[in-house]
């Protein structure tokens, strides 16, 4: 470790940076062409909908950062468009992705999911990597998840996959749209969604705006959301844009660890990546009143404390700049500036819990508060070009880009031991048993740097694509300040990372794409910490170097039928990764200096089959869901010394389906049913397969009554009231669906 005194820490990022939006005005601009159309003329970057398929998309946009044909993208890309995002009813993501095959909610990490097997923390919004937060999905256009390492588009990329939010843009036509709903547990939520033209002017606005408030199934736990995305398009010209988006965000979300699992082992970790398995034991005499091997009451909140939750404030800007040169080039530049403050004050169970003397369950736990505070400024620009010869029977389309980005940051983390909870009879508001003391106190700066390149080559009137991609990256010098010693951590350049992607689409027939590809995300050598709660420099500090890489084999078929209305993906995929890295802070360590304790993993693999469907049937019959095969592999052994492990909390077997039916057609009076099921098999419950969670079945119906300008909602989502788990971590780490909710909205538009 080296030391030194640089400038001041910390600071509001310059905004004379912003200069970088200008870059690709330097070209000369072309005359231009009066024979093509101004919609057209953008239309490079821009995805259009097909206004015959209700659900998923005939185009997309993330794949190749461009508007391109779904069946000449050699990879599983799942689009949740805003129809269905209406049609189910969905204010949040972990609602939104509920039908997505293979991809789940993650908990404690708001708007996370778990794609393949892996987690993704990660969110991109319009292409740009975003601080995480949980947003809301007034301002959501669609959401577009790339399923797998897609490295040569996002740079070091997480091993699921990527999730890109695209946002509403403005629209020339006015309109505006009120909606209100209420629901159980006191769900109160407001959105207005207005747009049209600046009069006079070459501008088009568009607001977004909701305030929601509700409380939980959980004892204490609260939900607030204000937010507002006021946007504007300015057409320049024919040839050039200029779209800017704000926003401002205030909420409060869930902090905790959800429900935990009554396990009929426990689980003890020491001072190494192993755990040991224990026996439950019940003391003599005692009588158990609650079982092993079920869930602990739904109402119990073991984050439910005073103040405990996840509470953010963020203030953003989008610029972005595009241009045509010519019928060939097309340029984009965009910079995006964040300014956010978080406070995640919550209580975490330990994996092992004990009876006591009238038979009830008592879980240790302890306290922990993040506070953080960040901000990130954000470049990104793509050249595109685009050339067809031979009467179209070949053709290119080469992007080139670069991505840049700076931020600073402050954190500071305190815990606090906390007095045991009684899962039967919960007491709150109770004083901790040791005072809350600070553990980490840091300022930070850094930056990373990109650049990449991706092609796709067609022939034979695009029934063969080639398409490939590559990506560098490399993060810049960075320095970290511990505040409790005023010490710098200084971080060198680090090496470049290249990050690949090749695949090959063919089309036997105009309706059916046979595909493989091949891709990676990687990241650069770094050392880990093994505690990371105490300095690098204690005697008792391991450091470990680990070299993270993902790679992906896939292959598979698409069809497009009904003219494009309707669209069947089935994959084979098989992601192998190495070098994880993965953060333990549960109660179960014990004699683990700091509390905390990071576990590196190498030869975690998940490969199965999927199969996606999306789309209309019919004028009056919407569809959407799929059906996934998971196989997993995880480092070790399982208790008996010879079965390898599985991935926790990934079911074989998943069964996911969403359908509309509307009994008068899309612009008439009257009625339209809905409904939804999910269903999986069982999943292990902990990474040390000690044991298995129940599968289950949850079922979700609505109904729909349309007048003129009104539109009427009621949606009730688990109907038989069953414990369905999302996400299963650890015995007092679980994401698990609300008990029976109802939703009653109403939608006017003007």
């Amino acid at each position: 470790m080296k030391t030194h005194q640089p400038q001041k820490p910390r600071g509001r990022l310059p905004l004379h940076a912003a200069a970088l939006a200008l870059a690709p005005l330097v070209f000369a601009q072309p005359a231009p062409n009066p024979a093509r159309d101004e919609a057209v003329k953008l239309d490079v970057f821009t995805v259009r909908e097909n206004p015959a398929r209700a659900y998923g998309s005939s185009n997309l946009a993330s794949a190749t950062r461009l508007n391109t044909p779904a069946e000449n993208v050699p990879q599983t890309i799942s689009v949740l468009n805003e129809v269905l995002l209406k049609d189910i009813s969905a204010f949040s993501y972990d609602q939104a992705v509920r039908y997505t095959p293979g991809v789940t909610q993650r908990q404690n990490v708001r708007d996370g999911s778990v794609i393949r097997g892996f987690i993704v923390s990660n969110r991109y919004r319009n292409g740009f990597l975003v601080p995480g937060f949980e947003t809301d999905l007034i301002n959501v256009d669609r959401i577009e998840i790339i399923k797998g390492p897609s490295a040569s588009i996002a740079g070091s990329s997480e091993s699921g996959g990527y999730v890109n939010i695209i946002t509403k843009r403005p629209q020339a036509k006015e309109s505006a749209v009120v909606a209100a709903t209420v629901g159980s547990r006191g769900y109160l939520r407001g959105t207005i969604d207005a747009t049209g033209p600046v009069a006079g002017t070459g501008l088009a606005y568009r607001l977004n705006a909701v305030h929601l408030t509700a409380d939980s199934f959980r004892d204490n736990e609260k939900l607030r959301k204000t937010a507002l995305y006021p946007s504007l398009l300015w057409r320049i010209s024919r040839n050039t844009q200029l779209s800017v988006d704000l926003e401002y965000y205030d909420g409060l979300t869930p902090g905790g660890f959800s429900t935990p699992y009554i396990a009929p082992v426990n689980t003890v970790s020491q001072t190494s990546a192993v755990s040991v398995p224990q026996a439950v034991v019940v003391p003599p005499g005692v009588t158990p009143r609650f079982r092993l091997g079920q869930w602990a009451p739904m109402s119990l909140n073991t984050s439910g404390e005073a103040g405990m939750g996840f509470s953010t404030d963020l203030y953003s800007i989008f610029t972005t700049l595009t241009h045509q040169f010519n019928d060939v080039f097309t340029a984009r530049q965009a910079v995006s500036y964040f300014d956010s403050s978080s406070n995640h004050y919550r209580s975490v169970v330990a994996n092992f819990f004990a009876y006591n003397a009238n038979g009830e369950i008592i879980y240790e736990r302890n306290a922990t508060r993040n506070t953080s505070s960040n901000q990130i400024l954000r470049a990104q620009g793509d050249l595109v070009g685009t050339r067809k010869w031979l009467g179209g029977n070949l053709g290119a389309t080469v992007l080139v880009g670069y991505d840049l980005g700076r931020s600073d940051g402050a954190g500071t983390t305190t815990t606090g031991q906390m007095e045991p909870i009684n899962i039967s009879s919960p007491v709150y508001g109770v004083p901790l048993r040791t005072p809350m003391v600070k553990t980490v106190d840091n300022v930070s700066k850094g930056g990373n740097f990109g650049y990449f390149a991706n092609a796709q080559v067609t022939a034979f009137n695009e029934r063969v694509v080639v398409t490939g991609g590559l990506r560098r990256d490399q993060g810049k010098a960075a320095w970290t300040r511990n505040n409790f010693t005023g010490a710098y951590t200084n971080v060198p350049t680090t090496p470049r990372v290249e990050s690949p992607m090749y695949g090959l689409t063919v089309k036997p027939l105009p309706w059916l794409s046979a595909y493989a590809v091949y891709s990676e995300a990687g990241a650069a050598s770094r050392l880990v910490a093994t505690f990371p709660n105490i300095p690098l420099t204690d005697p008792r500090q391991i450091l470990r170097t680990v070299t993270p890489l993902t790679t992906n084999d896939e292959f598979g078929l698409k069809a497009s039928l009904l003219d494009g209305a309707f669209g069947i993906n089935l994959a084979h995929y098989k992601i192998v990764q190495v070098d994880n890295v993965r953060n333990n802070t549960s109660n179960d360590i014990v004699n683990v200096p700091g509390g905390s304790q990071n576990i590196i993993e190498s030869g975690n693999i998940a490969k199965g089959w999927e199969v996606e469907f999306s789309g209309s049937l019919r004028r009056d019959l919407a569809l959407v869901g799929g059906y996934a095969y998971t196989e997993t592999q995880a480092p070790g052994f399982r208790s008996d010394g010879r079965s390898p492990r599985e991935i926790r909390g990934i079911p074989r077997h998943k069964l996911q389906a969403f359908a509309k039916y509307d009994f008068t057609g899309a612009p008439a009076n009257g009625f339209s049913v809905r409904a939804g099921m999910v269903y999986q098999t069982s999943v292990w419950g902990i990474a040390e397969n000690t044991y298995r969670i129940a599968g289950g079945t949850r079922w979700d119906a609505g109904l729909n009554y349309r007048r003129k300008n009104w539109d009427f909602a009621l949606t009730c989502e688990n109907l038989t009231n069953v414990i369905f788990v999302q996400a299963a971590i650890a015995p007092g780490s679980n994401t698990v669906d609300a008990p029976r909710t109802a939703y009653f909205s109403a939608t006017v538009k003007y």
